[in-house]
């Protein structure tokens, strides 16, 4: 669907020098229907523009030339009566002479206030100081939709382009913005915030139309991939997989798309699960595992350790239930059969049957069982045990779990040490070939 916008007036805003024929050119050839001045007030011996605008006489003066000591033309009167502008036709603001920064600020709040009233909002930036002009050329360049614009020709010295050989030349602002904001999404894909890259490469596509097919299609590509990492990234899996699968012939990608692949068939796996399921020949269900601890060095690296600790407890807990679910005999913690157990822990397990009838274990109960049972993961576990507790335990007084205590990166490091020595040392024991240790990050690179 097409979508019309209708700019109701248009709006020219000028910083204000010594030349005034310039700017009389650039009125008189975008006939807006206001005009803002960006200026600056006489201080001492330093004169200003500010009485060139709308003083009384013959105020514009050409500066004499260097050599002979003559001016090209007579003085003249005011620029608004030289563009035969009304009064309620203009607007005046002064600035400093080289403050750049105060002259983007001025200009940046004229800007997006004649933006926000849906104006075509022009700059043009030929007159006043060099602070004056870089002032309010950065402020249009924030604001994709402004036209940007210099009254240029040919130069027959070094003093100014002569009158008679000037035009008033557009420039397009968008090429600032664009590069602008692919490199922001870069920075953000550094960061692993996939969301906000995908949120600045949105904002292009708002308000630019793009130079060329291949910029376009790169853009594309990039806004697919930082929404399918964004999916990954919040264990929207599948949703992920069908973005990142687009690319999946790009050298850079194929690897991250077949691990995907792999973390979603461990997905079915665990949702499918039965008792009588059997793991040889299925999937790599351990990869979900790693995933959600890459998760959590993410989440660390952005400074939420607290998420950090909640992932990495997680990700134990569902290293252990993974271990019941593909050892002998095949058991689930959610729903523990007893009868499946060893006859001399039978009885003790029954004890552990709640309310709604089921045997169901926490992370510790898990691996206690994988013990029992001489689940080499279990194994690890009997060495470890003591010592992870008494990290676990730190967990359970955090703000995300039981406590109100938050998580210090020091605390989270030392969490996140022993859990990734633990659960390598039992992808060891069970012969896993690619298991942690071989889990690759998310890329901080599209």
């Amino acid at each position: 669907m097409i979508r019309w916008v209708v700019c109701l007036m248009r709006v020219l805003i000028l910083t204000v020098g010594g030349s005034d024929q310039p700017l009389v050119r650039a009125i008189n050839f975008y006939r807006p229907n206001l005009t803002v001045f960006l200026c600056t007030q006489t201080e001492g011996e330093n004169k200003g523009s500010l009485e060139t605008v709308d003083g009384p006489g013959k105020v514009c003066q050409d500066r004499p030339c260097p050599l002979c000591g003559k001016k090209e033309k007579e003085d003249r009167d005011a620029i608004v009566k030289q563009a035969g502008i009304a009064d309620s036709a203009y607007k005046v603001y002064v600035v400093p002479p080289d403050d750049p920064y105060q002259t983007y600020e001025t200009a940046l709040q004229v800007i997006k206030e004649y933006l926000d009233r849906n104006a075509e909002v022009i700059v043009d930036y030929t007159g006043g100081t060099k602070s004056m002009s870089v002032g309010l050329a950065v402020a249009a360049m924030e604001y994709p939709r402004c036209g940007l614009s210099l009254v240029k020709g040919k130069r027959l010295d070094l003093v100014k382009v002569r009158n008679g050989l000037e035009r008033v030349a557009r420039l397009p602002a968008h090429p600032v913005f664009v590069e602008r904001q692919k490199k922001l999404c870069r920075d953000f894909v550094k960061r692993w915030d996939y969301f906000a890259a995908a949120r600045v490469l949105e904002e292009i596509g708002q308000v630019v139309s793009l130079p060329s097919p291949e910029e376009e299609e790169m853009l594309e590509r990039l806004l697919i991939l930082c929404r399918g990492f964004h999916d990954w990234d919040r264990f929207a899996y599948r949703e992920a997989a069908a973005k990142i699968d687009i690319y999946k012939r790009e050298p850079g990608i194929s690897g991250y798309n077949k691990t995907l692949k792999q973390i979603c068939a461990a997905l079915d796996w665990s949702e499918n699960w039965t008792p009588g399921s059997s793991s040889r020949g299925g999937p790599p269900v351990f990869v979900l595992v790693y995933d959600v601890l890459l998760n959590a060095e993410r989440r660390a690296a952005q400074g939420a350790c607290d998420d950090a600790v909640s992932r990495v407890y997680r990700a134990l807990e569902m290293y252990g239930q993974f271990c019941l679910r593909t050892g002998e005999p095949p058991l689930t913690s959610d729903d523990v059969d007893v009868r499946l157990l060893p006859a001399e822990i039978k009885d003790d397990y029954e004890k552990k049957r709640g309310s709604r009838g089921k045997v169901q274990l926490g992370l510790t109960d898990d691996y206690d069982l994988l013990a029992l049972l001489g689940h080499p993961a279990g194994v690890v576990w009997r060495k470890r045990r003591a010592e992870l507790l008494n990290l676990l335990s730190r967990r359970n007084y955090s703000f995300l779990a039981h406590g109100l205590l938050p998580v210090s990166e020091r605390e989270y490091r030392e969490m996140r040490d022993a859990v990734w020595e633990f659960i390598g040392e039992c992808d060891e024991a069970q012969k896993i070939k690619e298991g942690l240790r071989e889990a690759r990050q998310l890329p901080v690179e599209l």
